[in-house]
């Protein structure tokens, strides 16, 4: 074998595993930042940031293996292995430092793969803490290459080096304007106010109705002209606006991909107000109606392994979660209620995934599900929708940070304190005004010139999310912790109030 062979493995092993490390690194920050939702998929950017990483460290290996036997560089395996034990140099004035440098982001490029693969036995911030070793790597590797490297003359090098340099900077750069992640509510991803503008209403058709259970009407939604939908993300909902005032929030529940119609599947509630009720006597097909959405507080986050539960008609966000992931994906569900009469698409997804799928009826089975042994062993995310007791069932067993729910209603919150008056400053609108301890903070502020919409009224869909500039919101609603509420700013005006003097909100 021609020796010089090993020569070329070394430069392109070193330059393939430099551009995989990049281009590894950069689709994880579109990961964690979620900056291109709802066009993107977070299953499919795992699935995509795993094999880019690992087919960076095999080329970063191959790279290390090479230098054993390129006849220029004279590598001994302790060279490869200690830092600053190589006295091999393309600089002089820098001595071992190059090269040292190279070792090192092989052991932190070691540390970031051998714990994201135990990442279930591992805890989460310890993960995470090494994890964000990777931007170090991709940082340094390019002092790394540009001091060491014999092709930094050679002009196809330096595009090559110039262009992974500038992705890794505008990557970084992302990473810190956009540091939420797929449970950041969309005031704060998306850098706009929702509810502060018009709740653009769409005039939609019903194309069909069908039966999926006793007492659930399935409704297909399309556009008159046949034109293609807004994109959506599995977890989103849509506002109905009933021709007798009332608006609904129900979640969609067909297929993210298929743009051509909006499906809902709808309860008829024994306890509804008038919404449930109307649509299941009075809506026909052919019918119009005004529907704004989708909106979306229930996302599926990236992971590698998760854990469905719905309960009753939970199902239908949950649906649309099981029909985006790609198959390999790790997962199962827990789908209970009363009876499978009452289950709606139960045959379907036994069917469409069998053996990820168990359905707990309660009345074949005798009592409800044993949700102790469900989650024995279990380190994945969980999703739960459904009634409260099943939702608080979960809250007790399952680490907040691992669990994503969502609620078919309010829960009953009230206040730790007597409340009192307190001042309200519209950031944007320079508008001040004090909102009385009897009166609702949403309608002091349309009041007072701030527009801004609500849909349910009670807390739980997250219509009229408002941004936090300064002050402490005392949260009554449901949307979501209210750790996480805080930690991004925002608040819900409709039923929440102000723990502090002053509140200054971004409208």
């Amino acid at each position: 074998m021609d020796p010089m062979i090993w020569n070329y493995v070394t430069r392109a092993s070193a330059l393939i595993a430099w551009v995989l490390l990049v281009i590894s690194v950069t689709w994880g920050i579109l990961l964690s930042t979620r900056i291109l939702k709802p066009n993107d998929n977070p299953g499919w950017l795992l699935d995509l940031h795993r094999w880019v990483s690992g087919l960076a460290m095999a080329f970063t290996a191959l790279h290390v293996w090479s230098l054993l036997y390129d006849p220029f560089a004279y590598f001994q395996i302790p060279d490869l292995l200690i830092p600053f034990r190589s006295s091999y140099t393309a600089i002089e004035s820098l001595g071992p430092w190059p090269v040292a440098l190279g070792v090192i982001c092989f052991y932190l490029m070691i540390a970031v793969q051998f714990t994201s693969l135990m990442l279930k036995a591992l805890p989460r911030r310890f993960w995470k803490g090494v994890h964000y070793l990777s931007y170090v790597v991709v940082m340094v590797v390019s002092f790394h290459a540009g001091w060491t490297g014999t092709d930094t003359r050679a002009w196809v090098y330096r595009i090559v080096a110039i262009v992974l340099i500038m992705l890794t900077t505008i990557a970084l750069f992302v990473r810190i304007l956009f540091p939420k992640s797929a449970r950041t509510l969309s005031a704060t991803v998306e850098g706009r106010r929702p509810a502060q503008l018009s709740e653009n209403l769409t005039t939609m058709k019903i194309a069909n109705i069908f039966t999926p259970a006793t007492d659930i009407r399935a409704i297909d939604f399309v556009l008159p002209n046949g034109a293609q939908l807004q994109t959506w993300v599995p977890g989103s909902h849509i506002t109905l606006h009933l021709p007798n005032g009332l608006k609904r929030q129900y979640s969609l529940c067909g297929d993210p991909a298929d743009r051509s119609q909006y499906r809902v599947a709808v309860l008829n509630s024994p306890k509804s107000r008038g919404g449930s009720k109307w649509i299941h006597e009075e809506l026909n097909v052919g019918d119009t109606m005004s529907i704004s959405g989708p909106h979306n507080h229930f996302e599926l986050e990236p992971s590698s392994e998760y854990l469905f539960v719905a309960g009753g008609i939970g199902i239908t966000p949950i649906k649309a979660m099981l029909e985006s992931l790609p198959n390999r994906r790790e997962w199962r569900l827990l789908y209970a209620g009363r009876s499978r009469a009452s289950m709606a698409f139960v045959a379907e997804l036994e069917q469409a995934y069998p053996g990820r799928v168990t359905v707990h009826a309660d009345d074949v089975m005798g009592g409800p599900p044993n949700l102790d042994a469900l989650l024995a062993g279990f380190k994945g995310e969980v999703y739960v929708c459904g009634p409260e007791p099943l939702l608080n069932a979960l809250i007790a067993r399952v680490p907040a940070d691992r669990l994503h729910f969502e609620r078919f209603s309010a829960v009953e919150r009230s206040a730790d304190e007597p409340a009192k008056p307190y001042e309200v400053r519209l950031a944007r609108s320079r508008t001040n005004f004090t909102v009385q301890p009897n009166e609702s903070l949403l309608d002091a502020i349309n009041s007072n010139g701030g527009a801004l919409i609500s849909s349910c009224g009670e807390g739980v869909c997250g219509t009229c999310e408002v941004r936090v500039l300064d002050g402490k919101p005392l949260h009554l609603d449901s949307v979501t912790s209210d750790e996480d509420k805080d930690e991004i700013g925002v608040m819900y005006p409709c039923v929440s109030r102000s723990r502090s003097d002053v509140l200054t909100l971004d409208i």
